[in-house]
């Protein structure tokens, strides 16, 4: 049987590599210092720009702070029409927070369709763990692989690590 001084440090273990592998995944605050509003009239593009200036990965939290306003996830098709806002979530102060949960794009919209046409509308690409972007999205597929020797990777989400490396450190322990 393990001795209390033996279950105190391994307690410490775990909390300490659940604290640092959460601490892994980014917070970042639409927008920055202006948060989710309506670009002024000759800034329609500053939430493109302020998008461009992150690597997301899956993990990653997106912050919208507003007021007044609300926002809604939504399809690419519904992104670049504006046209889901309709009947979307009624306009208030808040915040709402998206965890950027797999790799792909995600798009979201103010909940007001005139706010999403002049602008008030962002496209998020999140990467897998330390996969950076492409710089070209356009870019030519690769070659398709040979079909007998095709290996799918895919990193687990942070919590399922989390779980997993604090069972290896409780058993380690105990």
């Amino acid at each position: 049987m393990a001795s209390l001084n033996s279950l105190i440090l391994c307690a410490l273990l775990v909390t300490a590599t659940v604290g640092s592998l959460a601490a892994a995944a980014n917070h970042y605050k639409v927008g920055d210092a202006d948060g989710w509003r309506v670009p002024e009239q000759n800034d329609s593009d500053m939430y493109a720009a302020w998008a461009d200036k992150h690597v997301f990965h899956v993990g990653d939290s997106i912050v919208f702070e507003y007021k007044n306003d609300s926002v809604l996830r939504s399809s690419k098709t519904e992104y670049y029409h504006c046209n889901e806002t309709a009947g979307g979530p009624t306009p208030k102060d808040g915040t709402t927070v998206f965890v950027l949960d797999q790799p792909g794009f995600y798009y979201y919209v103010s909940s007001d369709v005139e706010h999403c046409k002049r602008g008030q509308r962002v496209m998020i690409r999140a990467v897998d763990g330390g996969n950076s972007p492409s710089t070209d999205i356009a870019a030519a597929p690769a070659p398709a692989p040979d079909s007998s020797s095709t290996v799918s990777w895919r990193m687990a989400p942070i919590h399922e690590l989390a779980a997993l490396i604090s069972a290896l450190i409780f058993v380690a322990c105990s």
